[in-house]
């Protein structure tokens, strides 16, 4: 069965569940170094950074080219 962190690539939107259940979206913008995570952009003045793994992952929305 495909996870969906290996669907995401530079540039897409990413929906994960935080340690509180809340859900936060943000865009990928690089691999992390830990393996088979992103480093997730999720706004605010200075690019509030976010990490989506394969356990908090909920939706992947590529980017419109």
């Amino acid at each position: 069965m495909a996870r969906l962190v290996d669907k995401i690539r530079r540039g897409d939107k990413v929906t994960i569940v935080n340690t509180s259940g809340k859900k936060i979206t943000g865009r990928a913008v690089m691999k992390s170094s830990m393996k088979g995570c992103w480093v997730l952009n999720t706004g605010g003045r200075y690019g509030q950074p976010a990490l989506a793994c394969d356990i908090n992952v909920v939706k992947v929305s590529k980017r419109r080219k």
